[in-house]
């Protein structure tokens, strides 16, 4: 597979839309074929065959990708932008205009909606762009979604949505993963599963409570070390203008009311050339954090950035990062001891059934040789509760009989006090290795 590159407008990451693991696959796998340098879409051609190995799909059918495309074609996306005159733009729109297939040709065409423009081509800031691999393994539809989300906000570091906003935004129906431990188990935490494993990030999680439901869900990105993929010089894409694109990374942080207000722009871009973006990302996040407790924003931010509130702003999240990924492990390790504890519990279960089948088919000698050996495991009372035929003197004697001839047939090891040998030359003996066989 070739180190292709997927750009994309971060209106369109945040758009609403659903689609399925193969669907997005296939948008994602289209938009890696646009060059930076076009400027208007063309039918985009990919060979079958191609496609097929990037996506590890063992069959060449052109039935089954064309069922697909049909879908994906009549898949409606909600984008939500502004215009250049600040208006606010709602865009209803479809993936596809067109797609073709010659019989024999091994090729599909397809085509962009030309509304999908602004959002694709000439990108110059606002954008998100990753390697095309690190979503081709991700098996969920919402591990897609989730990382395109978290992969924008990667340097910063944190990045919170409202409950019912990330459910719109990744189109889950209300009678869909109702139940919220449902959604955390089958969409956060399975998306959490896939990153840490198989994309260059990762992420924790926090939930926040009202009314002992959980409202917001912050979510803690980390860049993730993976096998370093060599990129060809020829698909790395650099911004023409690092300082514009870093300026409009940081005024897309900004509340809406402030984005295109002047004096806004000119404090952080001083405060860019001064101190650089990771001083001035921190402490518009810091800002926007305390924005519902302080009268002017504007005023607060400009204070912020001059006098750096937002260090140890970030540097209390890192830990509280770092302590939610040691619970997390914690958790992950009691949970393996849980089950490895169950295991150990079905095994004992299991290899005493077994024991009580070989009980039952041993002769007369063999099993007296057996109950011989069980009783001198007997403390004394228990001893003399068997002799008395008591209830729990005979269960007493019936689970040291089993250890007995679990240890001999080999589903148990012996235990150092509690081994012995029956000579293979006596009828016991012989026994004991005919049920052991």
């Amino acid at each position: 597979m070739t180190h292709q590159i997927v750009r994309k407008a971060n209106s369109l990451i945040e758009a609403t839309y659903k689609l399925s693991a193969i669907e997005q696959k296939i948008v994602l796998y289209l938009v890696s074929t646009i060059s930076p340098s076009d400027e208007d879409f063309k039918p985009y051609q990919f060979k079958i065959k191609n496609f097929f190995e990037f996506i590890d799909y063992s069959d060449t059918n052109y039935t089954w990708l064309e069922e697909n495309l049909l879908s994906l074609k009549n898949r409606n996306l909600r984008i939500v932008y502004e215009n250049e005159a600040g208006k606010k733009v709602i865009l209803n729109v479809n993936w596809l205009s067109s797609s073709k297939y010659v019989e024999g040709s091994g090729c599909v065409e397809l085509r962009f909606d030309p509304n999908m423009r602004p959002f694709l081509l000439q990108l110059r800031n606002r954008f998100t762009n990753y390697h095309l691999s690190n979503v081709v393994q991700l098996k969920s539809q919402f591990s897609i979604r989730i990382y395109e989300l978290l992969k924008q906000y990667e340097k910063i570091g944190k990045r919170a949505f409202g409950l019912y906003d990330l459910r719109s935004t990744l189109g889950i129906d209300e009678d869909q993963y109702q139940q919220y431990t449902d959604f955390r188990k089958r969409v956060i935490l399975a998306a959490q599963s896939e990153l840490q494993e198989k994309t260059d990030i990762c992420f924790t999680f926090k939930e926040t409570r009202v009314s002992r439901k959980v409202d917001v869900i912050t979510f803690f990105i980390k860049s993730n070390v993976l096998k370093p993929v060599a990129f060809d010089e020829a698909e790395i894409i650099i911004p023409e203008n690092d300082m514009e694109a870093e300026l409009n990374s940081l005024l897309d942080l900004l509340p809406a009311a402030y984005k295109t207000r002047k004096s806004v722009k000119k404090a952080l871009e001083d405060s860019l050339i001064k101190n650089g973006f990771e001083y001035v990302m921190r402490n518009v996040v810091y800002t926007n954090e305390k924005s519902s407790a302080i009268k002017n924003y504007r005023a607060y931010l400009v204070k912020a950035l001059n006098n750096d509130y937002g260090l140890a702003y970030m540097e209390d999240i890192q830990v509280k990062n770092e302590a939610e990924q040691a619970k997390q492990k914690t958790f992950a390790e009691v949970e393996k001891q849980k089950q490895r504890e169950k295991n150990q519990i079905d095994q004992e279960r299991e290899s005493r059934e077994k024991a009580r089948v070989f009980i039952a088919s041993y002769a007369p000698e063999t099993l007296e040789a057996y109950a011989e050996e069980a009783r001198k495991r007997l403390s004394p009372d228990s001893l003399a509760r068997y002799h008395r035929k008591d209830v729990i003197g005979l269960f007493e004697f019936k689970r040291r009989l089993e250890d007995v001839v679990m240890e001999h047939t080999g589903l148990r090891k012996p235990q150092p006090e509690a081994a012995s040998e029956f000579p293979e030359t006596t009828p016991a003996g012989q026994e004991m290795k005919a049920a052991a066989e």
